[in-house]
């Protein structure tokens, strides 16, 4: 890669890191210590949490696992943390008082939660967004790196070429519509008020301390006791399954900063290589040591049970709202069974950027090994 950095170099850059008791700000806040960066880091105070999370009660104990708070681990590392409720703006106006100008915001907090009601996930996620971009431009900043989702562009149910970073927004979820409007915004930001904003869109995210998400596939997998494997054919048919490891998502996110000229205004899919869904259901159950057994399916037949556990999951979560309780079989998680989430990493790659879990195999195994370690599944 023959670009060269516009910015400091990186043992003298100030972040600031939005979100960073999250599962992913945790990690980011980790790395960019380690690389040298002065960082402020921002989130809600523990005690605040529950304004925005449909939190579980403690005896509810078949309930799916919910979004986590690590707080704990900004404690000992040398980092300022300064809480805020980025809804509040003069909160927000807060952490750009009196502080030397971030060379980069990090805005990775987001009300991930696909439980969430829209008018809470857009308080956080929109009007969040905008006060932290908001602010970050009037103060002079670098790059504004944004976290978004690859559900703003949904799956495909038919279509026979990856979705590329210039697909339509086709999102399937509240949260999804949510990250899709913040996107908007932040470009109707860069093209009004110029700001630097590059998009980063991972896909489902697993790691060390991850406890939502793809952690549900372990977590009803170990439940259910059995792994059902339902290979389709024609094998043209298979869905796939996207995903990444937090290591390589935060490297990422660093990485695009080393090159604004090239990285402003971009958007890019930040997802390791495709996995057919039965290899990936194969793959975890051998590593959940559970018994298997393979169905194979012709499509048609497939896709007519797939879209009746699809309407059941509807049903479920229509009925655990009314409950407000989390649902056992999210909508979340059912939207898989019939859509093909084929995504791809070029346009990073074409950066220069390597991935150190391209085979998400490899990082499943150790993400499955941590979780087994600590008595998770």
């Amino acid at each position: 890669m023959n670009a060269t950095s516009t910015g400091k170099s990186g043992d003298s850059r100030k972040a600031l890191v939005t979100g960073a008791c999250g599962f992913v700000g945790s990690h980011l806040v980790e790395h960019l210590i380690d690389a040298g960066w002065e960082v402020v880091a921002t989130d809600l105070e523990a005690s605040h949490r529950g304004e925005y999370y449909a939190l579980r009660e403690e005896s509810d104990n078949d309930s799916m696992p919910e979004p986590s708070y690590f707080e704990a681990n900004q404690g000992p590392r040398e980092v300022e943390f300064v809480p805020a409720d980025i809804t509040e703006s003069d909160q927000v106006d807060h952490l750009f008082d009196n502080r030397d100008s971030y060379d980069v915001v990090f805005h990775t907090a987001s009300l991930y939660d696909y439980f969430a009601d829209r008018v809470t996930l857009d308080r956080v996620n929109i009007i969040g967004g905008r006060n932290v971009a908001t602010a970050a431009n009037q103060s002079g900043v670098d790059q504004f790196v944004h976290w978004s989702t690859l559900g703003v562009v949904g799956g495909s149910s038919s279509e026979p070429e990856p979705i590329q970073e210039d697909a339509s927004y086709n999102p399937h979820n509240r949260y999804g519509e949510s990250k899709a409007e913040q996107e908007r915004m932040l470009f109707e930001l860069e093209a009004e008020e110029g700001l630097p904003v590059t998009v980063l869109r991972p896909a489902p995210i697993y790691g060390p301390r991850h406890m939502y998400g793809i952690y549900h596939l372990l977590y009803l997998y170990r439940r259910v006791g059995t792994g059902f494997i339902w290979p389709i054919y024609p094998r043209g048919r298979q869905l796939r399954f996207p995903s990444v490891h937090v290591t390589d998502l935060v490297r990422a996110a660093i990485y695009v900063t080393r090159y604004p000229k090239q990285t402003v205004g971009e958007v890019y899919h930040v997802t390791s290589n495709p996995i057919d869904q039965d290899e990936l259901i194969e793959f975890i159950t051998n590593a959940l040591g559970l018994p298997q057994y393979r169905i194979p399916m012709p499509w048609p037949l497939y896709r007519f049970i797939a879209n009746r556990l699809v309407e059941t999951a509807e049903v479920l979560e229509r009925r655990a709202r009314r409950n407000d309780i989390r649902p056992k079989f999210p909508m979340s998680m059912a939207q898989y069974l019939t859509r093909d989430f084929w995504y791809v990493n070029d346009k990073l790659c074409n950066l220069g950027f390597e991935f150190e879990y391209a085979d998400p195999r490899e990082g499943l195994w150790e993400y499955i090994t941590w979780c087994k370690e600590r008595g998770l599944v």
